[in-house]
């Protein structure tokens, strides 16, 4: 298999983090970033993305993109170990989760990163802007709050929706925008999540690529 995405790209983690779950090799195609994004789109990716999005995944002669169809595939392909619940029900409920952690991260989420990430002015920031989108993480930060009562993991197991839900939050936390701290339970499922080796691997690439382009010219 080759897995074509970049570093920080919250979407690409989700599937790094799923292939390090179940324990798949793969070959990693980065696609060249700097502070803005993406400077180049290899002609594969076109090939296969019509959107010109990563993540893509190539298995043998099938090619496929867009992270949640790509942790379906994989999920069918490689049941063992599992991401997703086999009871009809929790698996319902895992899949709404894990879109809830994916409108976080293709909502507020890129909210911040353009105006703090590329941003390197305060002043040149939009406050409200910012104030919305930390509202929208808080938000949901409290209802995984409510749904770990009684829980380590969002859907009893680790699963596609914690991979998905942690990664948005995670990548905030470096930007300065956390959630409150009295949603204990939602605190203590985000340290559990840092400690796992597949989540604590692709940690330290993104950290290494944030350095990488913190230090390119401006």
């Amino acid at each position: 298999m080759k897995l074509i995405a970049f570093p920080l790209s919250p979407f690409s983690a989700k599937v790094r983090i799923a292939l390090a779950e179940k324990q798949l090799g793969y070959e990693l195609q980065d696609v060249p970033t700097d502070r803005a994004g993406v400077t180049h789109k290899p002609a594969e990716l076109l090939a296969i993305n019509p959107r010109g999005q990563v993540p893509v995944l190539i298995d043998g002669e099938f090619a496929l993109y867009d992270s949640t169809v790509i942790a379906e595939y994989l999920e069918d392909r490689h049941p063992e170990p599992p991401l997703q619940p086999r009871d009809a029900a929790a698996r319902a409920r895992c899949r709404q989760l894990e879109d809830a952690g994916d409108e976080l991260t293709s909502g507020a989420f890129v909210v911040l990163v353009r105006e703090i990430w590329r941003k390197s002015d305060p002043d040149a920031r939009d406050a409200e802007a910012i104030a919305q989108a930390t509202r929208e993480l808080v938000a949901l930060a409290s209802r995984l709050d409510r749904a770990l009562e009684g829980h380590d993991w969002l859907v009893g197991r680790f699963s596609i929706a914690d991979i998905a839900c942690y990664v948005p939050f995670a990548l905030a936390t470096l930007l300065g925008v956390g959630a409150p701290a009295q949603l204990t339970r939602f605190h203590a499922w985000l340290a559990l999540v840092s400690k796992r080796a597949s989540v604590a691997a692709d940690a330290e690439l993104m950290q290494k690529d944030a350095a990488r382009i913190a230090a390119l010219p401006a």
